[in-house]
């Protein structure tokens, strides 16, 4: 069986809700989003979500048959799952969250005119099992630090819920035993920013007054040795073709005159 979705994301989503609740990750499935349970074998892979029943073909022959699919997107898997803290969690208990139907399944005690999802907000749920009971957590994930600061508010102001905010991220606590146990999973949520810092440079290399003048003399001298050659060659040719040099005349050609006068008849 194979489910097309909108995008990477919506594929995720998807996948964790067709997973059966006792599934294990499956290590030698093509991608790192894959579980088995039984005989069956589920897998997203871009924006599709694919089953197999009763066996697992090769890598090689899933990546083969996911290029034939139709409108298919290798996007990456968004960021967000990587921050909800893995610590205790319960297998299977991740669901994400794309919108308001989604929050009303997985978080029923948040409204969304306080998630907010007018920001392209997305949200992750997992169940976490603390010393004292059970925690449900929500981790959200906004554009950026001064929407998140903004809004963090608004959630701290929910009654019977705990929350706090990581960079961009917002952390909320819906359902746990006592404060301390929300306190607990909710110091697990961490923010780590990724900076790629530039090396610096290398300095141009500085001119060598001393080189500069010899290349200079170098250059000099070439075109002084052109110039020679050229007036080498010239006056050569100069002398080839009889024209001598500069002001003295070359030999005149001697020149025959004959002397034919119109004579007249002569008188008798």
């Amino acid at each position: 069986s194979a489910w097309r979705l909108r995008d990477s994301t919506a594929a995720l989503a998807a996948w964790q809700i067709l997973r059966p609740a006792e599934a294990q990750p499956a290590a030698e499935a093509a991608t790192k989003v894959a579980v088995k349970s039984g005989g069956q074998t589920l897998l997203a892979y871009g924006n599709y979500v694919l089953r197999f029943e009763g066996y697992l073909p090769e890598e090689e022959t899933v990546h083969q048959l996911v290029l034939s699919l139709p409108r298919f997107e290798n996007a990456s898997l968004p960021a967000l799952a990587g921050f909800l803290p893995k610590e205790a969690r319960a297998l299977n208990s991740e669901r994400y969250i794309t919108g308001p139907v989604s929050l009303e399944k997985f978080a029923p005690q948040l409204p969304p005119s306080v998630v907010a999802f007018q920001f392209d907000t997305e949200g992750i749920v997992g169940r976490f099992t603390d010393r004292d009971g059970s925690v449900d957590l929500v981790v959200f994930s906004y554009p950026n630090h001064q929407i998140a600061q903004k809004q963090i508010a608004a959630f701290q102001a929910l009654p019977g819920l705990t929350a706090a905010r990581q960079g961009p991220l917002i952390g909320v606590v819906t359902k746990a035993p006592n404060p301390d146990a929300a306190q607990r999973v909710l110091s697990q949520v961490q923010y780590e920013a990724t900076v790629t810092l530039n090396s610096n440079a290398a300095p141009p290399p500085q001119q060598n007054v001393g080189d500069l003048i010899l290349a200079i003399v170098k250059l000099i001298g070439i075109l002084i040795g052109l110039a020679t050659v050229a007036g080498l060659l010239f006056a050569g040719i100069r002398v080839a073709t009889g024209g001598g040099f500069g002001n003295i005349r070359p030999r005149e050609e001697a020149i025959m005159s004959l002397s034919l006068e119109d004579e007249g008849p002569k008188q008798p």
